[in-house]
């Protein structure tokens, strides 16, 4: 169970709003993450105490507000990032952030392929970025537009579970059904289908 709201005008800086608290769940109901502002907590469900994250990464801290976070299909990968431009990814057990990938824009959505091996987000300006959570150090620092929703921007994104798709909604009321690529490092270039027409 995962929430991502995105409220326009939100910040958390001098004076002004915090951003909505988000909540994820573990797969197998083993931990409960939670970020409020730039913070983010962990929960062990299972010895009921909260868990220290460590950063291994190098990369900084959160410095601003997290829009989205999300647990990997089986539950050993986590992935949080926000108005900060930062990408976090950090293994379940233990927790340990493993790499940073700083993004062009603030980010406003992020997934987890269902093998791991990938963590797609989106920027305030609607282009999905992919990167890599396995090989060299290079690919997991940095990341490879896949495709663009021209400007609108994405709320929320999810990987098909047998992974050749990637799912796509923005706030222009369009659901797009992207092919996921054998490289998608290279760019994604087939639509498999558009849900439009949406009225609300």
């Amino acid at each position: 169970m995962e929430e991502t709201l995105i409220e326009e005008g939100e910040s958390n800086r001098e004076g002004g709003e915090v951003s909505p608290a988000l909540i994820a769940v573990h797969p197998l109901e083993k931990s409960l993450a939670v970020s409020i502002g730039s913070e983010l907590r962990v929960f062990d469900l299972i010895e009921d105490c909260s868990i220290s994250l460590v950063d291994d990464s190098g990369g900084p801290l959160h410095s601003d507000s997290i829009r989205a976070i999300c647990f990997g299909a089986n539950g050993k990968l986590f992935a949080s990032a926000g108005d900060d431009k930062l990408v976090k990814v950090w293994t379940t057990n233990p927790w340990r952030c493993i790499s940073t990938v700083i993004a062009e824009k603030r980010v406003s959505a992020v997934a987890i392929s269902h093998d791991g091996l990938f963590v797609s987000f989106a920027d305030k300006f609607g282009v999905v970025w992919v990167t890599g959570t396995d090989g060299d150090h290079e690919a997991k620092e940095k990341a490879s537009p896949l495709f663009g929703h021209y400007c609108s921007i994405i709320t929320s994104l999810e990987f098909s579970p047998d992974g050749r798709f990637i799912v796509s909604a923005d706030r222009d009321f369009k659901i797009r059904v992207t092919v996921f690529p054998k490289n998608p490092f290279s760019g994604a270039h087939e639509i498999q289908s558009f849900c439009l027409g949406h009225t609300e």
